[in-house]
């Protein structure tokens, strides 16, 4: 087992990243809390798979187990459910000597630990991530929320975890689509800071073994500890942290202009990535071999870099939004070089029209 340690300012815990973990729950669980109850959140399928096992660890370390249960996908994260969760443990008379224990991916982390939060106006949580994406991300750096229609994120504070720990062998029950899409926040944690990330994943992609969990704990690992520096020097997000954002700027607008049914987050983020890549070639002079480079790594982990239609004013309504969001300009990460980033404020979303637009007529093959 492998650990990476968290060190904001207000904080101080551990990510640790292995095999066999789930069947230590309660014992992973109690080197970390004292706590009388342990809240189980998780959601239906992750419950099927790992509940049971998961309870009966932590009833066998002392903790008073409940169980609260959330529907499948990014739905999850919305008022509805936050606020059931709340009312539950409210009719169960849940305090704060209760720990919430959050299994599954990355909604079901950012759901319970905003629920975590706020309820009783605060309780400690932990996560066992069982998704590529809330391994390498979701889990770490302590932002935890829920969507509005308008778009993601946009209700949520900052509550980070007592530990995180990461079991590798439940990657192996993803599904292959959610199992792609989650290396997507890997890759972009290449490009944007570890380029060894990158060169790791195309040695991996050439022969396909990326598509076994145990080739690809090492690069979770080293996504999850690049995470973590940028926690560090940026807990809040005020700056450097912003990088994070690298494709998200498209991704999360694709994401909200069809319902967050069409794609998985890190679908979203591929394509939002490759049009980071291309807008990086036009306005912060990346190399545009570098950037062909990039997408082909996508499209060999069998991630989307392409756009099936032209998207509607729904899509570039969810980015007015945020361009509007207490600035004039709309603040967007590119690269200048792969393992650099910078954050841009633009004025105009022509270039950006111009590089969406190129996504959807240019085929898959074809480079920026």
């Amino acid at each position: 087992m492998s650990v990476v340690r968290v060190r904001p300012e207000t904080a101080r815990y551990e990510v640790r990243v292995g095999k066999r973990l789930l069947g230590r729950a309660g014992p992973l669980a109690r080197s970390v809390s004292d706590a009388a109850s342990a809240v189980l959140v998780t959601d239906r399928t992750v419950g099927r798979l790992y509940g049971g096992p998961v309870s009966r660890s932590l009833e066998r370390s002392g903790f008073q187990v409940f169980r609260s249960t959330l529907p499948d996908g990014e739905r999850a994260k919305s008022f509805v459910f936050y606020r059931g969760l709340c009312e539950r443990w409210s009719r169960a008379r849940l305090g704060r000597d209760t720990l919430v224990v959050a299994l599954g991916g990355g909604v079901v982390s950012d759901v319970a630990g905003f629920a975590a939060a706020t309820f009783a106006r605060g309780l400690s949580w932990v996560v066992f991530p069982t998704t590529v994406l809330a391994q390498s991300d979701a889990a770490i750096g302590g932002k935890v929320g829920i969507d509005l229609a308008d778009g993601k994120n946009l209700v949520g504070a900052f509550h980070h975890p007592l530990a995180v720990f990461a079991d590798i062998e439940s990657l192996k029950t993803l599904s292959p689509r959610a199992y792609r899409a989650g290396l997507a926040e890997v890759v972009k944690m290449g490009v944007i800071r570890r380029p060894e990330i990158l060169a790791r994943l195309t040695r991996l992609a050439r022969r396909t073994a990326w598509k076994r969990p145990v080739a690809i704990e090492g690069v979770i690992r080293w996504a999850a500890a690049e995470k973590a520096w940028f926690v560090e020097q940026d807990e809040r997000d005020h700056g450097i942290r912003r990088a994070l954002n690298f494709g998200h700027t498209v991704g999360h607008a694709l994401e909200t202009a069809y319902g967050y049914r069409r794609y998985l987050h890190g679908e979203a983020v591929a394509i939002g990535m490759a049009a980071a890549l291309r807008w990086s070639v036009l306005e912060a002079g990346l190399d545009p071999v570098d950037a062909y480079e990039v997408e082909m790594l996508l499209g060999r982990l069998g991630l989307p870099t392409r756009l099936d239609e032209a998207p509607g004013s729904r899509f570039w309504g969810a980015l007015s939004r945020d361009k509007k969001r207490g600035r004039k300009n709309l603040r967007v990460v590119l690269c200048p070089r792969i393992g650099k980033s910078k954050v841009f404020e633009i004025s105009s979303l022509t270039t950006l029209r111009r590089v969406v637009l190129s996504l959807v007529r240019r085929g898959v093959g074809e480079g920026p």
